[in-house]
């Protein structure tokens, strides 16, 4: 059994599976800023859980470098548990928090680190130059979560790992966001993407990750081209798809 809950209506989760309890990408405090704010600066429009809310939790995991999965900030004010943050991020993460029992996710790619009753693995898309959006492959015995809050398109060495398992969890984006190639072009591939991934993986559910229409302003949010999915509507057409409004926990079979 799979429980899980949003933690802010961007792509910050909770998840109990089996004994083990994380965060996911925790930014629930202030905003979030790339670089300079007149560059990027975004809030969440639907205010985030409090932290008081927040159910236990063992670890916390960080799946990007970008503020809006690596959010110092937040980390800071909840409780010091290990935290596994992919390379860039525990590179990050290491200048703005001293006191964080911190840990590197998956050194190599395709590298399995233990983190509970939980393995993860981190698949890193080919690509030489920034921005990179890595996707997390969480295995409990025979059974998988894929976590790609900006899409993904998996290599078959990839799609080796999933030999013999069982993808019960796909959370990943079904927004399109693109910005100018020398700013970071595709961030998130839409629908389409969205679609092509569910046919790699055949997950028994879905739900949608990194969909917020945030408030914010600065260069990229002027320049990008945006579209932002009913979520309803998807539901009503494929049935592994849950529409999920709101902060309530759910259960997964």
């Amino acid at each position: 059994m799979i429980n899980i809950q949003r933690l802010n209506m961007d792509s910050s989760w909770w998840l109990r599976w089996g004994d083990t309890s994380i965060l996911i990408d925790p930014w629930l405090l202030g905003s979030e800023v790339d670089g300079f704010s007149w560059l990027n600066e975004q809030w969440h429009a639907t205010p985030a859980v409090a932290l008081d809310k927040i159910p236990s939790y063992q670890f916390i995991i960080i799946s990007q470098p970008y503020s809006d999965h690596c959010h110092a900030v937040t980390l800071q004010q909840l409780n010091a548990v290990p935290v596994y943050a992919v390379p860039p991020a525990y590179r990050r993460l290491k200048k703005e928090l001293k006191s964080t029992e911190l840990n590197i996710l998956s050194n190599k790619e395709l590298e399995w680190t233990n983190v509970g009753e939980l393995r993860i693995a981190r698949l890193t898309p080919k690509k030489l130059f920034d921005p990179i959006y890595h996707a997390l492959l969480i295995v409990r015995n025979e059974e998988a979560i894929l976590y790609a809050p900006h899409g993904f398109k998996l290599r078959s060495d990839q799609l080796n790992l999933l030999e013999g398992l069982t993808v019960k969890l796909l959370l990943t984006s079904f927004a399109y966001f693109k910005i100018p190639a020398i700013m970071g072009g595709l961030v998130n591939p839409g629908t389409e993407g969205a679609f092509a991934l569910m046919k790699q993986v055949n997950p028994q559910n879905v739900l949608n990750t990194h969909d917020e229409d945030k408030r914010g302003k600065g260069l990229v949010l002027q320049l990008a081209k945006r579209l932002y999915p009913d979520m309803n509507k998807e539901a009503s057409m494929n049935k592994s798809i849950t529409a999920l409004f709101d902060y309530r926990e759910i259960s997964l079979s």
